[in-house]
């Protein structure tokens, strides 16, 4: 009963539309908890109940954090099967066993699970996974790479009820300078690692765009990937997930994000060009704002709703790109 597919990030790329998507489908098991967690935290987690209740582990602060999401709502809102998926969920002692327990409600049909986190593991991490599920299929999002760390920053702004005039250069660059977030939008590393160990026809690649701009495209792609019931594509969600995030971005910060990752998205847009290649402009136009317009000044988020968009001189020919990794290096 392990999964068939894993979605793998990234994170802020997409992976909430794609999970209540393929949710919805009839032919599609997903568990009632999006991010499970077992390949990056859970797969050699060591303590029981009383040091997940009481730890200060990323783990362990999870666990609570999940835990208080889900029960939430009174406990009669659960049917039977879905409070036995819980109690086994959190408080059974995680293993190979559990995981694979985990997707048994979804017998007789495609099962997965999507956890962002898993794009940033190591290779000696992938190859267990590969122990593990080697048939499954890869599902990874890509995003602008100047766009992707503001939109974690954006989110945690919504959480704690910030506010962007608050921010201070040097603290935003410390956020963007932390590790995690290098390694979350080095996409081209998380693919290498990935495809180390499963083809290129194992692994889906889509962009962010494309769910804006083809929704029910993407979804026919994904779903033919998967080998599920094209047709439930034309039910795409189409509405905002994350209602209430800012759209507008500092010129100063996307100045810096542009200049920290002009080289990357240079790299993306020579491996696959189209909105690639859209970012690698991003990048190369906003690097090179004045001082002056940096500090005062906004650009309308996400950037596809920009100026740049309507400059870039490839965006009125833009076609539908999210595809099998084999597909995306043909046509490249």
């Amino acid at each position: 009963m392990y999964p068939d597919f894993l979605g793998i990030g990234a994170q802020k790329a997409g992976t909430t539309w794609l999970y209540r998507n393929l949710q919805s489908h009839p032919e599609v098991w997903m568990p009632p908890i999006k991010e499970l967690h077992y390949f990056d935290e859970k797969f050699e987690l060591e303590g029981g109940f009383v040091s997940r209740l009481r730890g200060d582990r990323p783990s362990d602060v999870r666990w609570r954090r999940q835990i208080q999401a889900r029960f939430r709502h009174p406990l009669e809102r659960l049917s039977s099967r879905d409070l036995s998926w819980d109690l086994k969920y959190f408080f059974a002692t995680p293993g190979n066993e559990w995981y694979a327990s985990l997707f048994k409600p979804g017998s007789g049909k495609v099962t997965g699970e999507m956890t962002p986190d898993y794009a940033i593991l190591e290779n000696e991490r992938v190859a267990r996974v590969h122990e593990l599920v080697p048939d499954a299929k890869i599902i990874f999002m890509m995003r602008n790479p100047v766009e992707r760390p503001w939109s974690v920053t954006n989110m945690g702004l919504r959480i704690r009820g910030g506010f962007m005039e608050d921010m201070t250069t040097r603290n935003i660059r410390r956020q963007f300078e932390k590790g995690r977030v290098r390694r979350m939008t080095n996409y081209l590393r998380t693919l290498d690692t990935w495809n180390a160990f499963y083809s290129e026809e194992q692994i889906f690649v889509g962009f962010l765009e494309d769910i804006h701009f083809f929704p029910e495209e993407t979804l026919r792609s994904l779903y033919h990937f998967l080998g599920i019931d094209l047709s439930m594509a034309r039910g795409a969600i189409t509405q905002k997930i994350h209602s209430g995030s800012m759209s507008k971005m500092p010129l100063r910060f996307a100045s810096y994000l542009a200049r920290s990752y002009r080289e990357e998205a240079e790299r993306l847009a020579e491996r696959f060009g189209g909105y690639a290649a859209f970012w690698h402009f991003c990048a190369e136009q906003l690097a090179q704002r004045p001082p002056e317009n940096r500090r005062t000044g906004q650009i309308k988020y996400p950037l596809w709703e920009s100026r740049l968009w309507k400059q870039w001189e490839g965006s009125q020919e833009i076609l539908p790109q999210s595809g099998s990794l084999s597909s995306l290096r043909t046509a490249s």
